[in-house]
């Protein structure tokens, strides 16, 4: 169910529809496997059997690593869970495909058939390998891997019919009555990953794979026609993606699939099969150079992008967080924490990016986060995984090892492509539970290597009782995980469907099934904010006193913590003490609300110092506490803040505004106007520099100057109100009354009822 589902899973219920769902799909199948296989041996076989690889303790080393790293995390609860929108870095999802490691190489056959008869002796080579009992196994690689193709199959089917637009044309002929979900009328939909370029990435991996079952696996005509018809689908797909490491996987890992076999002469008798290798080899290389954007005129190249930072920004930031200190340096940041990584340690040429403002949740590719999160021991533990796993393949491609064990190449050629795609890609819950299903299914097929460890309770009576009552203890902690998860799920559905009048009242049904997840609570903080604002804006007479003070109640203690009626409320700083987004939100609570809560200027600055430690390199940060520092009086700190802000982005258009407002603070107008000119003249259609700049010539008493500048706002932007306003209070000073007349009416209009314009009309009139 697993092999089939994961691929194609995806539900509309939630925030996010994929990875979500495909990490409770894991851990739910997973885990109850997991208690099956060990309930079978305890209950009913009476006996305990492992099988044991040289890969184990790789793999065990490197989950531990993953357990003391989020342990020691900077962002436990995201360490734990995953971070919020990604979902697929989470340590229990890592764990659930640890444990899937171990069912496959426990519970995975070559045949599928009982390899051993109940009444004679063994019935082929592999009692005499790996010791296996007199039991019946019932799951084949053969089984798993046609399983996979079948699965990958409908996922190709349904990526086809997104990409022409048919679930919207089927939805348009029933007259909208078929009811799909959102998500699925979106051209760039396939169930396998939240993203075009990352189904490009699982193909490519896929591809491979089916190349090394082509190559080494007779089949018959009709299997022969099904996987011609799966590889040239897949490769029609690759090629309207055209996502370059996707090209990358896919010519890279087969290119080393053919150094080692040309190497070991593993087809010196049939050297012909490797032309298919080859031929793909050369349609990867070819289109690593053809560029499908030429061809946007045909409809189907014209999709959007997914935005990946580059390799340099993400190699920068993951050795900036394993330097940081000696626990980062043994552990990283922690599991599911590279947004951490990113705003600490992103370098300051990246605000020349277009995407500057983007906190990227992950890396360009999986080695640098690991890096980053798990520090050098997670990544030294990871190619420890792969060099070994690796060195034993080197072996077992040679002609005489692989008689019993036909799908070792294409496991192979797979898992070459998975290692090149993580240097060039980042890992999904699709491109993870790959890796681990190949990793099991290639150390079934190893057979030698593999031994097997048997305590039966027939000797020790009392063992059969200990193990019941661990299993039953296991049994009431899985089923504890259950009740949890389903409330966690419970409480996304209920934030995915926030909006409108009940917003608020279904965050914070979110926040209440889940008060671990630190996102809810600053979408709660941010949201009671909105309320503060709006009703504060009213006139004072019109003002509910009231809700206005408990809203900022809510606020602050959402973003911070507190109590409310009964309850204790941890906050999104007390749950996430280092994510930027929490104490930037906190700050920007108290800077909002300044006028109504006595201390708010100072809970301002010292949030924002704080969200700065978090994200050195972000100049809206240091221009927003610049700003804080000139309403506390500090201009000098005010305009360090400025400076800082300009250094980081030269072409940061507020700081600048914002420095040049303190030199008028200072008194030195000339200069203030000097530097807000330059700015219009860099940036000749910026509204906020042209208003900025009327006032400052209003103020020094150019009026005839100002109106111009006012004049320019109101032609790029004519609904801008302050600068009608502007104009009106320009005009009045120069008695052309029936001009300051007209804008102060078009004041009226776009903010009706406001009452001082109300009153400035009337006494000009």
């Amino acid at each position: 169910m697993l092999v089939f589902l994961l691929p194609l899973f995806f539900l509309p219920f939630t925030f996010e529809a994929f990875e979500f769902n495909k990490q409770y799909l894991l851990f739910f199948l997973v885990s109850l496997a997991f208690f099956s296989w060990l309930a079978k041996m305890v209950l009913v076989d009476k006996e305990i059997r492992f099988k044991r690889s040289p890969l184990d303790i790789f793999v065990l080393a490197f989950l531990f690593i993953a357990i003391l790293s989020a342990v020691f995390s900077v962002d436990k609860s995201s360490s734990l869970f995953g971070f919020y929108g990604r979902f697929s870095d989470g340590l229990i999802g890592l764990l659930s495909l640890g444990l899937l490691y171990f069912l496959i190489t426990n519970n995975v056959s070559l045949s599928g058939k009982p390899l051993i008869d109940a009444d004679k002796e063994p019935i082929n080579a592999e009692k005499k390998s790996a010791k296996i009992s007199n039991k019946s196994v019932l799951i084949s690689v053969n089984g798993l891997i046609r399983t996979l193709m079948w699965s990958v199959f409908f996922v190709i089917i349904f990526s086809y019919l997104s990409i022409f637009s048919i679930w919207t044309q089927i939805d348009n002929m029933l007259g909208g009555n078929l009811h799909l979900p959102t998500v699925m009328l979106q051209r760039i939909f396939n169930p396998a990953a939240g993203s075009m370029e990352g189904l490009a990435v699982f193909l490519a991996v896929f591809t491979t794979l089916l190349a090394g079952v082509m190559v080494t696996c007779g089949k018959k005509k009709a299997g022969n026609v099904f996987l011609w018809l799966l590889l040239l689908l897949s490769l029609g797909l690759l090629v309207i993606i055209d996502f370059t490491p996707a090209w990358l996987a896919l010519s890279g890992g087969l290119i080393l699939f053919l150094a080692i076999v040309l190497w070991r002469r593993t087809f010196k008798e049939n050297v012909n099969k490797l032309l298919l290798p080859i031929i793909l080899v050369i349609i990867g290389g070819a289109f690593l150079f053809i560029d499908m954007s030429n061809f946007e005129h045909l409809g189907i190249f014209q999709m959007p992008k997914e935005q990946v930072i580059s390799q340099q920004v993400s190699w920068t930031t993951g050795f900036g967080s394993a330097t940081e200190g000696v626990k980062s340096g043994f552990l990283g940041s922690g599991v599911g924490t590279f947004n951490y990584d990113f705003a600490k340690f992103k370098p300051v040429s990246f605000n020349e990016n277009l995407l500057w403002q983007i906190r990227f949740d992950r890396a360009g590719n999986y080695f640098a986060e690991l890096l980053g999160t798990m520090g050098f021991l997670g990544i030294l533990s990871y190619l420890g995984l792969i060099g070994l796993f690796l060195f034993i393949s080197w072996y077992m491609v040679s002609g005489s090892q692989m008689q019993n064990s036909k799908y070792q190449i294409p496991l192979l050629m797979a898992f070459l492509a998975l290692i090149v795609s993580q240097f060039v890609y980042y890992q999904n819950t699709t491109l993870a539970f790959f890796f681990w299903l190949i990793l099991g299914l290639s150390v079934v097929n190893w057979q030698k290597p593999v031994r097997e460890k048997t305590i039966s309770f027939k000797d020790f009576p009392e063992l059969s009782l200990v193990f019941s009552a661990l299993l039953i203890v296991l049994g009431l902690v899985i089923l504890g995980m259950y009740f949890f998860a389903a409330n966690f799920y419970l409480a996304d559905i209920s934030y995915k469907s926030a909006a409108g009048n009940e917003r608020i009242q279904k965050v914070e049904k979110a926040a209440g099934l889940n008060p671990y997840q630190s996102q809810y609570k600053i979408v709660l903080g941010r949201d009671y904010l909105a309320r503060v604002l709006q009703e504060n804006q009213k006139p004072e007479e019109q003002k509910d006193q009231t809700l206005l003070s408990t809203d900022v109640h809510l606020a602050i203690t959402y973003g911070k913590g507190g109590q409310i009626g009964r309850n204790v409320i941890k906050g999104a700083t007390e749950l996430s003490p280092n994510r930027v987004a929490a104490w930037e939100t906190l700050g920007m609570i108290y800077r909002d609300i300044q006028g109504i809560a006595t201390g708010a200027l100072e809970w301002a600055i010292k949030s924002f110092e704080k969200a700065i430690t978090l994200e050195p390199a972000n100049p809206v940060l240091h221009t927003e506490l610049g700003k804080l520092y000139l309403t506390s009086g500090n201009r000098e700190k005010g305009m360090q803040e400025f400076s800082k802000a300009q250094q980081l982005k030269p072409d940061y258009i507020d700081a600048s505004i914002q420095l040049a407002l303190a030199y008028e603070a200072e008194g030195n107008t000339d200069e203030a106007i000097r530097q807000v000119e330059n700015l219009a003249n860099t940036y000749p259609l910026n509204v906020e520099v042209f208003f900025q700049l009327g006032r400052l010539y209003f103020n020094a008493n150019r009026v005839d100057d100002a109106i111009l500048q006012f004049q320019a706002v109101t032609i790029l932007m004519p609904n801008h109100s302050n600068a009608h306003y502007s104009l009106g209070v320009a005009y009045q000073k120069k008695g052309q009354i029936s001009k300051a007349i007209e804008e102060y009416e078009k004041v009226l209009e776009l903010n009706p009822g406001n009452q001082d314009v109300q009153e400035k009309l009337q006494q000009l009139r």
